[in-house]
């Protein structure tokens, strides 16, 4: 098991992150929200600085673009291409449930080399059916599954084999991406030893500092 958290902790920009991070987790999950805000396209010298640090990477693509439009893919590459330096092991695309996304998705990883991650982004974790052909791990965000008052072990138990990358956070039934406190801990031990048994990432996305430290020393300790 490797444990990752996201790429901005604290309120500065991605390397300065990075750079905090560095000795505290295994992995950066670098996040780019947004296809549109000006500054949020991957920046050559951020990303070779980046590659710099010897870090491990997964990237978060923009998920403000509706995928199921094959041309919008186009931005899905140019990301892929600009970040291309970093190696990453995977870049995490957010599910959608029009039949066409699914036909992109499938086509794109075809013709790219580009290692593929879908994320279930709210209440919509039964889509991941749907992925049967296409060349893409699954990223199961546990915290969304529990937050919309999904059970764990019905993911673990239905989709193990094709999990890549797990989302952990907690939610305090208003709000998601909350400490790991909200969790119990026979759920945290699951998840947990089902990481490390496939050996796979587990990313802690809670975005402030003391929340993160205190679901970082949870998982560590259980």
């Amino acid at each position: 098991m490797r444990i990752a958290a996201p790429s901005f902790i604290k309120k500065a920009d991605r390397i300065t992150n990075v750079r905090f991070l560095q000795g505290l987790v295994d992995e950066v999950e670098l996040l780019y929200m947004s296809s549109m805000y000006m500054g949020d396209e991957p920046d050559p010298a951020e990303v070779a600085e980046l590659a710099a640090t010897g870090m491990r990477f997964n990237v978060h693509m923009p998920y403000d673009i509706d995928l199921s439009v094959k041309e919008n893919w186009s931005v899905i590459e140019r990301f892929a291409e600009l970040l291309k330096p970093l190696n990453a092991y995977t870049h995490t695309i957010h599910i959608q449930h029009q039949e066409s996304f699914f036909r992109n998705l499938t086509e794109f990883a075809r013709k790219s080399a580009v290692p593929l991650s879908v994320e279930n982004g709210e209440d919509d974790a039964h889509l991941f059916s749907k992925l049967a052909g296409a060349d893409a791990a699954i990223c199961a965000d546990l915290g969304h599954v529990l937050h919309y008052g999904g059970k764990v072990e019905d993911i673990i138990r239905r989709w193990s084999i094709d999990i890549g990358l797990i989302h952990l956070h907690g939610s305090d039934g208003m709000r998601d991406h909350q400490s790991l406190k909200h969790i119990d801990k026979k759920t945290l031990r699951l998840i947990k030893s089902f990481a490390e048994l496939q050996d796979i990432t587990v990313c802690v996305e809670v975005f402030e500092e003391e929340a993160f430290l205190e679901s970082l020393d949870i998982l560590l300790s259980l």
